[in-house]
């Protein structure tokens, strides 16, 4: 509607503009012709504006700056005027400044800070020997046979020398290790039903973190992960080809269900046909299981490897 207004007032301004012209003794001018001179010269205009605002911009700068130095000179002049009036003030004699430097002499000729406060004799026999020592682990100080459990003893899943009671919490991060022995396990899951076998074929997102911890003299495997893709297929070796394809998801892998961890399985990727259905289904059912398997199995590895 805007539009179809818009048209009609140039119509007009184009009738107008002939009517000038026949008055005027100049040529007609057919309304095409006469809406490109219209769009020309509003692009001009629109050009002229621009450069005029650009213009007046520059020019703002330009005064905004001369501002800014004329200031900046005037407070030079003035800083400098007030320098030369405290510089008389300003001048201390040689005794005032000894006054003011602040160091005195120790006991032992060193020069120091007025306000350094030297030990007594008595007090540095009341402190005693203050040199740091270097600490040991129990089994430093005491061995023990070989063959005993050191539970002391710093290495993999143990507490440190500094926590050789293990009564502080202590942490090491095994992320790097678990994701890959997890991921590892996971694309090993396969079952194998008549003819048909069903196999992990990758990974696709697999997130989460891990670590050991060492508090109260025992040993925390902990760890939280979750796979929101795992692609699967089924094979019938009797034809030789994949007869169903799909993706499995793992939302919680963790340390506290890891014997319950629940897997799920979504819609068919690659549907089995009506004659193979039954049999592709169990298969797939058969595959959760295997992947609920390999997750023990990992589990076992942390514990084996910490």
């Amino acid at each position: 509607k805007e539009e179809e207004e818009r048209k009609k007032k140039r119509k007009k301004d184009w009738e107008d503009e002939c009517v000038r012209r026949m008055a005027a003794g100049e040529d007609a001018m057919t309304y095409d012709n006469w809406d490109k001179d219209r769009v020309k010269k509003e692009k001009e205009a629109k050009k002229a504006k621009k450069q005029e605002a650009r213009r007046l911009a520059k020019e703002d700068r330009e005064r905004k700056r001369a501002t800014r130095e004329a200031a900046k000179k005037n407070f030079e002049k003035d800083s400098h005027a007030d320098e030369d009036d405290e510089e008389d003030d300003d001048v201390l004699t040689e005794s005032e400044l000894a006054a003011f430097r602040g160091y005195k002499k120790t006991t032992d000729g060193k020069t120091t800070s007025y306000f350094t406060r030297e030990q007594s004799q008595r007090e540095k026999e009341l402190i005693g020997d203050i040199t740091p020592q270097r600490l040991e682990s129990d089994s430093a100080r005491n061995p023990v046979s070989q063959g005993s459990d050191n539970t002391t003893a710093q290495g993999k899943g143990k507490a440190s020398a500094w926590n050789a009671g293990g009564a502080t919490w202590e942490e090491k991060d095994a992320t790097d290790w678990c994701t890959t022995q997890l991921e590892y396990r996971l694309k090993n899951a396969a079952v194998t039903e008549g003819s048909l076998t069903g196999v992990v074929t990758s990974i696709g997102e697999l997130e989460g973190e891990a670590s050991v911890a060492v508090a109260g003299g025992r040993k925390r495997y902990i760890f939280d992960y979750h796979c929101s893709k795992m692609n699967y297929e089924i094979h019938d070796k009797d034809v030789d080809q994949v007869l169903a394809s799909g993706i499995l998801k793992l939302p919680d892998i963790n340390s506290g269900n890891h014997d319950s961890v629940e897997v799920e399985a979504t819609s068919w990727t690659r549907k089995p046909s009506e004659e193979y259905i039954e049999r592709a289904t169990k298969c797939q059912k058969s595959l959760l299981t295997s992947v609920k398997d390999s997750v023990l199995k990992f589990v076992e590895d942390f514990n084996n490897h910490y």
